[in-house]
């Protein structure tokens, strides 16, 4: 076996390759093209056979280097950034190409990269989207603010409410000709504010129709489940749940593997605060939207509490079960192009 480690950058790659004995083969820099991916490729299948490759940022700089060589059909690992501890010696591109080699050889801190495909388009839409709501939300906090500290005569005109019915009803108002000009800028900003807000709002409604449509393509049955919306639906997917060996990597993965925290003669767990955010915010929604509206699920959080649980322990007991059905519905899904 060869074992390839790969530092990336965004102009340039360093690997470094060892043998089945850990002994160095060699030591190579290409730069982060298709030329370069093309010329690493060789190098490596030129050492031996069975090359394996162990890379760092494979959702960011190495992305379109982990891509190349999946498709020449190099396995590809994900490779946990070097700790404190092992850059005693030093650090450098050699020096953290030749730990990931290291990692590869040894089998530790490993991770099978995330998919390309159908996957990064998804990912690359909820992305788009929650910018432009983030957006949106900035631009309705500083109308919001600039309406608050706007002239008596002004704040009067517009009257209260909410960001969606001030907006709606500084699309109808005009300049007073008596207006100071204090307020005649004001009320400019405003309306300014309020024609980006309505562009925003249409491209947030745009990209949550491709994304549910794209949801619909990749997994037809998913918004079929209860809490499930389309914007829960793309976190679940571009999580890839079918590069984890079980359930409980996925659980762990996504934050609701429970954490002992017993004392004593006091037994019980506690939430997982780690993992991917993206996809613990996602079952949470779920798991929230199904303690209201879902029967079943009311009656499963009533048995948990009857049991002794509190309600945050029983919600937490909800969402590791949410986690293992989910996992068997997103395993066999296919997420490639």
């Amino acid at each position: 076996m060869i074992a390839a480690g790969v530092d990336t950058h965004k102009d340039e790659h360093v690997a470094v390759a060892l043998d089945g004995l850990g002994q160095v083969l060699g030591e190579l820099a290409v730069p982060a093209s298709q030329a370069g991916y093309q010329q690493l490729t060789t190098w490596l299948e030129g050492l031996g056979e069975d090359p394996r490759a162990g890379v760092e940022g494979t959702g960011s700089y190495g992305a379109a280097l982990t891509e190349h060589l999946q498709n020449m059909g190099i396995p590809v690992f994900e490779v946990e950034r070097p700790r404190r501890r092992d850059r005693r010696s030093g650090k450098s591109d050699s020096i953290d190409a030749l730990l990931a080699a290291k990692r590869v050889l040894a089998g530790d801190g490993l991770s099978t990269p995330r998919r390309s495909g159908e996957r990064r388009a998804l990912q690359t839409l909820l992305s788009a989207y929650q910018s432009c709501v983030g957006e949106r939300t900035r631009l309705y906090n500083q109308l919001h603010a600039l309406h608050a500290t706007a002239p008596a005569a002004l704040r009067e005109r517009v009257g209260r409410g909410g960001g969606a019915t001030l907006a709606r009803r500084l699309t109808r108002m005009r300049n007073q000709p008596d207006a100071s000009v204090q307020e005649t800028t004001i009320l400019a900003v405003l309306r300014d504010l309020t024609r980006r807000i309505k562009a925003t709002s249409e491209t947030v409604d745009r990209y949550k129709s491709e994304i549910t449509d794209l949801v619909r393509v990749l997994h037809p049955t998913l918004l079929e489940q209860p809490g499930v919306g389309p914007i829960t639906a793309a976190k679940l997917l571009t999580c890839d749940a079918a590069r984890f060996k079980n359930e409980a990597a996925f659980a762990r993965t996504n934050g609701t593997a429970p954490i002992p925290a017993s004392s004593g003669q006091t037994i019980r767990h506690r939430l997982n605060r780690g993992g991917d955010r993206q996809v613990n915010a996602a079952i949470h929604m779920i798991a929230l939207s199904r303690s209201i509206h879902h029967p079943e699920t009311q009656t499963y959080l009533a048995r948990r509490t009857s049991e002794g649980k509190t309600k945050r322990e029983a919600m937490r007991a909800l969402k590791r079960h949410l986690s293992r059905t989910l996992y068997k519905q997103l395993v066999h899904q296919p997420l490639t192009s």
